[in-house]
C-alpha cells in the first residue's frame, strides 16, 4: 500500500487506509446471507472461570485479547451457554460494553446444547441426559435456556 492516496492525504491521517492496514483478517459470506465473517473465527471457549477447566483464563486476562481480536479485524467470536457455565458469554458482552465496539460490527456465534450449571465449577455434560431429572436442572437446557443469549434480530 502506497503512503499516500489519491486525493494526497497519507494512510496515517486516512481512517480507511488505516484500517485497511491494521486489519488481520479476511472475510468470507455465510452462505447465501450476505453476511460476512472473519477468517479465522475467535473462539472463546477458554474464557471464564477457571473453576470449570483449569485451562481457562478469567475475565482479566480475556478482556485484552476480545479487544486485540477486534482491532485486528476478527469480527466473528465464537462462545456457547456452556463454557463456564454462561461466563465466556458474559465476558464476551463486557468486552463489548468495555471497549465500546459496535455490536453492528461484530457477529457472534453462541450455540446453546446441554445443561448450564449455575455455579462455573458444574460440569453439566458429566450427567448425561441425568440432569434432566434435578428439580434444579428441569429447565436449563439447551435449546430452552440460556441465561446470556440476547437476540437482537429486527424484523421489518
Amino acid at each position: 500500500m502506497s503512503s499516500s492516496t489519491t486525493n494526497g492525504s497519507s494512510s496515517e491521517q486516512d481512517p480507511v487506509l488505516r484500517s485497511i492496514a491494521e486489519t488481520k483478517a479476511t472475510y468470507k459470506r455465510l452462505g447465501n446471507s450476505g453476511l460476512r465473517v472473519s477468517v479465522p473465527i475467535f473462539g472463546a471457549m477458554s474464557f471464564g472461570d477457571p473453576a470449570w477447566q483449569p485451562w481457562v483464563i478469567d475475565e482479566e486476562k480475556a478482556l485484552p485479547l476480545l479487544k486485540a481480536a477486534y482491532d485486528r479485524g476478527l469480527n466473528t467470536w465464537d462462545t456457547a451457554n456452556v463454557y463456564s457455565n454462561g461466563v465466556s458469554e458474559e465476558i464476551i458482552g463486557k468486552a463489548i460494553k468495555k471497549y465500546e465496539i459496535p455490536r453492528n460490527k461484530i457477529v457472534i456465534l453462541s450455540k446453546c446444547y446441554g445443561y448450564v450449571g449455575e455455579d462455573p465449577s458444574i460440569r453439566g455434560i458429566m450427567y448425561g441426559q441425568d440432569i434432566a431429572k434435578s428439580k434444579d436442572y428441569v429447565n436449563r437446557g439447551g435449546e430452552f435456556y440460556s441465561p446470556h443469549l440476547i437476540c437482537d434480530a429486527q424484523f421489518e
